[in-house]
């Protein structure tokens, strides 16, 4: 087979720079190239690093945890009902310490205090007593239970209630919060206990 050579093969031919640009396209193109043939390892992995590059002490990948602090959300402030309220009630001449939840019909109350109030047994379970005004159920459930400890409000008759027994689920009974002394609830006769806020 026979080559043919013309002029143009014979002369010298003239080395050319490329176009100014081009190298960074030319890069650009391969860097694309390779991330498309990836087969799932992060492009940060020392197993895509190219082999002329090792890594240096800055480079490194650390072995310590990283510091994350974390950031507390902002508690609302209300001057009447904080994150908690303490309450303190006299049970025939004891005092007993609540502790009232962050709701309305807890902020509610303390915006009532102090209150003189005639307490009664009723039903083996709970001394009771009326306040004088009801207490704002906004954004509350309609019923609940009580366990022994629980300062409560019965919705139907306006009062407040100290629970030293379970009392299951009924339409009306809202947790206000929990008191640390119950068998001196249990155990007192009908009394007058004063609230406080403190």
């Amino acid at each position: 087979m026979k080559t043919l050579t013309t002029a143009l093969d014979a002369a010298p031919r003239e080395t050319r720079a490329p176009a100014p640009g081009w190298g960074l396209v030319l890069a650009g193109a391969v860097a694309l190239g390779l991330c498309g043939c990836s087969s799932g390892t992060p492009m940060n992995s020392d197993a895509n690093r190219p082999a002329s590059t090792a890594p240096t002490a800055s480079s490194a990948p650390s072995t310590s945890a990283p510091d994350v602090t974390p950031t507390l959300a902002p508690v609302p402030h209300n001057p009447e009902v904080t994150v908690s309220t303490v309450i303190r009630i006299t049970v025939d001449g004891a005092t007993v310490n609540a502790v009232l939840h962050n709701n309305a019909a807890s902020a509610s109350l303390v915006s009532q205090l102090p209150l003189e109030l005639s307490f009664t047994d009723y039903g083996g379970q709970e001394k009771i007593a009326s306040i004088p005004a009801p207490l704002n159920l906004d954004g509350l459930p309609s019923g609940g239970s009580a366990e022994p400890g629980t300062v409560g409000y019965y919705a139907p008759d306006q009062a407040i209630v100290l629970y030293y027994d379970s009392v299951g689920y009924y339409e009306g009974i809202i947790p206000l919060g929990t008191f640390d002394d119950v068998a001196a609830v249990r155990h007192a006769p009908a009394f007058t206990g004063i609230i406080t806020a403190h």
